[in-house]
């Protein structure tokens, strides 16, 4: 799968690399990792971080014919070396719709 469709169908921006697609009890997912050059210190916004494990958020798009498609994408848990801070990197969400009332 390429970056451009994931952007142009999802909504993914840059900073996630594909990984993998799983398909389960009629959904698929999609996985993504997190760039290294996202994982910047919030606090003295430094590079030089630490992982210190993740988790992972699971997040409901819109769907491919009649299954639901789900994009999983790695939270990773950070710490700053040069100020420990400890802190996530949270996933780029697409950019809310505007939606325009009807009548």
């Amino acid at each position: 799968m390429n970056q451009s469709l994931l952007y142009h169908a999802f909504g993914v921006r840059e900073g996630y690399d594909y990984v993998r697609t799983e398909y389960h009890h009629g959904t698929v997912e999609f996985h993504l990792a997190v760039q290294s050059r996202l994982l910047i210190c919030p606090h003295c916004e430094g590079r030089d971080v630490i992982r210190r494990g993740k988790r992972f958020r699971r997040i409901q798009t819109v769907p491919i014919g009649l299954k639901p498609v789900f994009l999983v994408t790695e939270v990773p848990r950070c710490q700053c070396r040069q100020c420990g801070q400890v802190f996530e990197v949270a996933p780029l969400l697409p950019r809310p719709m505007s939606t325009t009332p009807n009548g």
